[in-house]
């Protein structure tokens, strides 16, 4: 049976804020904490199609530094991160 994997930013946030988020944390933490969720959800979509314009190799480049950054800063925390497909 295959695990279902999420493929909406809602189903990535409930995921999010499952793993992350202390279920006692007050809403207005939970409310900006989701605001930024979308925000960076939002300007990887955006960098996403300004790599389109790029050649494969090129973009490539692009997307596995920016996994690495994303990779040391969630270090940081020691948050749990999923591989890549």
């Amino acid at each position: 049976m295959q695990q279902h994997v999420p493929m909406t930013i809602a189903e990535n946030w409930d995921l999010f804020d499952k793993r992350v988020i202390d279920p006692s944390a007050p809403q207005i933490q939970r409310n900006e904490m989701r605001m930024a969720f979308y925000a960076g959800i939002h300007t990887m979509l955006c960098l996403q199609f300004e790599l389109a314009a790029l050649d494969n190799l090129q973009a490539l480049a692009v997307l596995n530094s920016l996994h690495r950054e994303g990779e040391r800063f969630m270090a940081l925390f020691t948050v749990p991160t999923a591989q890549p497909n």
